[in-house]
């Protein structure tokens, strides 16, 4: 816990010259890494997510709101500021999708009084439209579902702009995890920012497997996979004397070599997929049989998805075996 004038389930760290990473300790101990980007020019915070909202937690821990969070917590890494003094700049929340412990906190953004633009994917708004309690996860935790508007769907490779001047943010659709994923690139300081689509299983706070819905989908994910890839590779081959692209994820990773990573999922789904990875236990979720894939107790990844999910995409794959590649 991060401690100043309160006590705060938020904890900051820099990652680039333009932004930070904070960790938040919640409830369920998903332990959500929300990114946050500062702009001069033009004037804005841009959020990646926005974390649990406090849910549950313990009335000892004083400051559970991440907007009030920004406005007024001393940040050490930040020469003792606010990463927002007092909500000077208006926000960008770019949602990565919907679910619950990356959007709990939006309601916090979204009173008369606070200037919030909310970014989601074009791929598939009916997922965020409709019956978000459900797609969220709220209704099976049994907690409020949050209330709010998109008011921008981005395409896929879309460049973004805010008040007419670019951003230099790139938005990729990486349908999989959940319909409405989708990963975001800061051409600036060259960090890929992908969401829940993948992670490694270990850091020093959290055990997380990579997990899937009921809802997700092995092949549109191992699709994203390849276009993730092969965009990481262009970047990295226009700029060969830059520094290779970095990707944060939203859980325990926030800065490894991009292209390595994303190999290194493609070949553990891949070897998932040809049934040459153990099932170590089994769970069930909504009525569906939920496994849990990992190698070895010293595996740097481990998958949790739905039984049938792995059974599609074994068919799937087999008819089209082309498609089941390791990208090198």
């Amino acid at each position: 816990m991060s401690k100043g004038p309160l006590t705060t389930c938020f904890n900051t760290t820099r990652l680039n010259a333009t932004t930070f990473v904070i960790r938040e300790e919640d409830f369920y101990n998903d332990q959500p890494l929300i990114y946050v980007k500062v702009f001069s020019e033009p004037p804005l915070l841009l959020l990646s997510d926005t974390g649990s909202g406090g849910h549950g937690l313990s009335p000892s821990i004083q400051l559970t709101s991440l907007r009030t969070y920004l406005e007024t917590f001393p940040v050490s890494s930040n020469s003792d500021k606010p990463l927002n003094p007092s909500g000077t700049l208006p926000y960008l929340i770019i949602c990565t999708h919907c679910h619950n412990d990356h959007i709990l906190g939006i309601p916090d953004f979204t009173t008369p009084k606070c200037d919030t633009t909310i970014l989601a994917s074009s791929y598939d708004p009916s997922f965020i439209t409709d019956d978000l309690p459900t797609h969220s996860g709220c209704l099976d935790l049994n907690i409020p579902t949050p209330t709010y508007e998109v008011s921008y769907w981005a395409h896929h490779l879309e460049t973004i702009t805010y008040n007419s001047v670019s951003l230099n943010i790139q938005i990729l659709h990486t349908p999989g995890h959940t319909p409405d994923e989708l990963a975001w690139y800061d051409s600036t300081e060259r960090h890929l920012y992908v969401g829940d689509t993948f992670y490694e299983l270990r850091s020093p706070f959290v055990l997380t497997p990579i997990i899937f819905p009921l809802e997700g989908d092995w092949v549109d994910y191992m699709h994203s996979l390849r276009i993730l890839y092969a965009f990481i590779e262009e970047q990295n081959n226009k700029h060969i004397s830059a520094l290779r692209l970095k990707i944060g994820c939203a859980h325990i990773t926030f800065s490894v070599d991009a292209a390595d990573i994303v190999a290194e999922v493609q070949a553990l789904f891949m070897r998932i997929i040809q049934g040459k990875v153990p099932v170590i236990s089994s769970t069930e979720e909504r009525g569906e049989t939920c496994d849990l894939w990992m190698e070895s107790p010293e595996a740097k990844y481990s998958v949790q998805a739905p039984r049938r999910l792995v059974e599609l995409a074994r068919k799937y794959f087999s008819e089209h075996p082309e498609l089941l590649v390791v990208e090198s």
